[in-house]
């Protein structure tokens, strides 16, 4: 049960080897949200998650938001409620940015301030590290994601891109690279 109204404490703060477990769980809930849960279960494990986090040069970073497992936080083990997953990437035209890939935040604990919290972390770690950008992007159809976007700043550059993203899976990757 998730506490009620906005005055409990969370805090958020960079993810742990031991986080990797409910990470997981959690981009699997939002891979069955977007409807791309297909294969999730088998690409994304604790184990995985671990070993491109926690190494000399990381895939990504990622951040955590957790809240004391009690609502009154008299007590007991805290509990992750969301995350935040990003990289350092360059671009010739802004050099240094940060892409958030990505963000969730479990849906009781939804509204109440979470989720600003750890957009705002990313966006200072971003600044901390030079950064002139950051960038990311959510599914056309979810309406609720693209106002939450737009109420924190992020401007929707899609209509005015001109241009398409594409991209190739590791089977295609392979097929691709050979000599």
């Amino acid at each position: 049960m998730a506490p009620t109204g906005k005055d409990f404490a969370s805090i958020i703060r960079p993810a742990r080897p031991d986080d990797c477990g409910e990470i997981a769980r959690m981009i699997k809930d939002l891979a069955e949200h977007q409807g791309s849960g297909a294969g999730s279960s088998e690409t994304v494990t604790a184990e995985a998650l671990r070993e491109d986090a926690f190494r000399d040069d990381p895939y990504f970073r990622a951040l955590v938001a957790e809240v004391p497992s009690t609502a009154d936080g008299s007590g007991g083990e805290a509990q992750l409620i969301g995350y935040a997953m990003y990289y350092f990437c360059y671009s010739p035209l802004v050099r240094r940015a940060v892409y958030l890939q990505s963000f969730y935040v479990k849906p009781p604990y939804r509204g109440r301030g979470i989720g600003s919290s750890l957009m705002k972390e990313v966006a200072k770690i971003g600044v901390e590290n030079s950064c002139n950008k950051m960038k990311w992007t959510c599914q056309g159809w979810d309406d609720v994601a693209i106002k939450f976007y737009k109420k924190c700043g992020g401007k929707d550059i899609t209509e005015g891109l001109n241009c398409h993203l594409f991209n190739m899976d590791r089977e295609e990757l392979i097929e691709f690279a050979k000599p």
